[in-house]
């Protein structure tokens, strides 16, 4: 049996739908559903074991950094994506008439984090799209001499545009202007070298790509950027703690190089049993395998609802995990290809999204484009 049967062996399913939405979420496999309840199964049994815990949160660190191209010491818990951009954004030293650039296609989640930073004195300089389209030149054309900051999406939410971070990241880093990144459209999908990139900040969060529970997240950073960074709220942590020593108690990092220092409290561990198992299922696939098999189904997707007629609004520069199409009703054409055993998603816009991921096989594709006939009439 080749990997991918296998792979798709793990998650039912697919035994009764062409599931088309992990831009929305994934649906769980189910031993990470699994590996969640038998960490509260111990809380029952009252196995609390706080030291194992971290060191199984210390271990998904370097599994996460692994799979992105990171370091571990510099990947930090978040409950979400929008938990680690707002990190950022909030935890930088704005100056009044400083000015970060950002597209109008972005998600709310990477969108209000730098809008907030308006009664602070930044200025939102707007990269305005082409039909869902732009491109690195596009906002490099709104980069300036007090352009601090540029925040973009991986792979764009709605219509999936695919953005070259490589390239972005060369540019930015020659002027010495921060790449914060929300990565949570293509992680587990697409394969990222974030330190390659000189991508400073990359968010995302554990139930897309990567196949893990809601609620848990995290925020990989570049030394520069960690090093910069006061955090916008404290707790204690396992390099941030309260000082006595001098008879007056006050805030002592042990080691600012240390992205533990930007977590509070308790991390979510039964997120991050699941989210462990689900690291676990892609390691086993090869990641090598996952993104030119996820291409090629989407590829091979975008080709047949163009040639039925259909507007697939997705750009083509660089391939990506979505097709996205308009229709004049798209809330209609989910319920007709919910009923012909296909989950999608409607996104504003009028957009039909269609998101495919390494569990998906060609038979899906063509149970979707069957069904995607009804849509042209």
């Amino acid at each position: 049996m080749a990997w991918q049967d296998e792979f798709r062996e793990l998650f039912p399913i697919t035994r009764e739908f062409a599931y088309a939405n992990v831009a929305y979420t994934s649906p769980l496999a189910p031993r990470v559903a699994q590996a969640t309840a038998a960490f509260f199964d111990g809380i029952t049994r009252a196995r609390s074991d706080k030291p194992q815990w971290l060191r199984d949160a210390d271990a998904l660190r370097v599994s996460l950094a692994r799979l992105i191209g990171g370091d571990a010491r510099r990947v930090a818990f978040m409950k979400n994506t929008t938990e680690g951009l707002n990190t950022v954004a909030q935890g930088l030293d704005w100056e009044e008439g400083d000015n970060l650039v950002l597209d109008d296609q972005e998600h709310p989640s990477n969108a209000l984090p730098w809008l907030s930073l308006r009664r602070r004195g930044v200025e939102i300089r707007t990269v305005h799209s082409r039909g869902h389209d732009f491109n690195v030149d596009d906002i490099w054309a709104r980069v300036d001499a007090r352009t601090r900051l540029i925040a973009v999406s991986w792979v764009q939410y709605a219509s999936g545009l695919r953005i070259d971070v490589a390239e972005l990241g060369r540019r930015a880093a020659e002027r010495g202007i921060w790449l914060v990144v929300d990565g949570i459209q293509g992680a587990g999908l697409l394969r990222a070298q974030v330190d390659a990139w000189g991508v400073d900040a990359f968010a995302f969060g554990a139930h897309k790509g990567l196949l893990g529970p809601l609620g848990v997240g995290a925020l990989h950073l570049s030394p520069r950027l960690l090093e910069a960074l006061d955090p916008p709220y404290l707790g204690p942590s396992a390099v941030t703690l309260v000082d006595r020593s001098s008879g007056e108690p006050h805030v002592r990092a042990t080691d600012r190089s240390d992205a533990r220092r930007l977590e509070t409290g308790n991390l979510n561990y039964p997120g991050i049993a699941g989210w462990t198992a689900a690291i676990g299922l892609i390691e086993s696939a090869g990641p090598e395998r996952i993104e030119p098999w996820v291409l090629e189904l989407a590829g091979a997707l975008g080709d047949g609802l163009r040639e039925l007629g259909l507007d697939v609004v997705t750009p083509r520069h660089l391939p990506s995990t979505t097709n996205s199409v308009r229709l004049s009703d798209s809330a209609a054409a989910l319920a007709r290809l919910r009923r012909d055993g296909v989950v999608a998603s409607a996104v504003e816009g009028g957009l039909l999204r269609l998101s495919l991921g390494p569990y998906n096989n060609h038979a899906d594709v063509e149970r979707i484009l069957r069904a995607a006939r009804g849509l042209t009439h």
